[in-house]
């Protein structure tokens, strides 16, 4: 894997996906971007489901992502672990939306999650990885 000065491609996918997830969250708590602090469902952007939950989730894998960049074998746990998870909230988000009425999943969050999965999923367990960027 090439490196990024010196981060891996690796660890800079990691900071990548961290840096988005936190925004992400963030921008869930602010009311102009349609944003909740309650557990009401609202609209981000007009296009995504969230609520108070779904914006500390958010804020968490945020962290975890930012925070995992800092080694190689860091980012790659985090990307093997972040990506299956988002690949089977992606899956389950087809059949059930809403489950347990805690976290809406389904419509554009499926194809959000499922991709996110995926090239999180690739670079954690697939991507090739140089001895020189351990």
């Amino acid at each position: 894997m090439t490196q990024m000065g010196n981060r891996s491609t690796l660890q800079m996918v990691a900071l990548v996906f961290g840096a988005i997830y936190l925004a992400a969250g963030v921008l869930g708590f602010l009311p102009f971007a349609g944003g909740s602090s309650t557990l009401t469902n609202s609209a981000l952007l007009g296009l995504f489901k969230i609520n108070l939950l779904h914006n500390l989730v958010h804020v968490v894998i945020g962290i975890a992502g930012l925070a995992a960049a800092g080694s190689l074998a860091n980012a790659r746990t985090f990307c093997q672990i972040v990506g299956v998870i988002l690949l089977l909230l992606g899956v389950l988000g087809v059949f059930v939306a809403n489950p347990l009425g805690l976290l809406y999943i389904g419509g554009l969050d499926i194809a959000l999650h499922l991709v996110s999965g995926a090239v999180l999923a690739y670079f954690g367990f697939a991507a090739p990885v140089s001895a020189r960027s351990a």
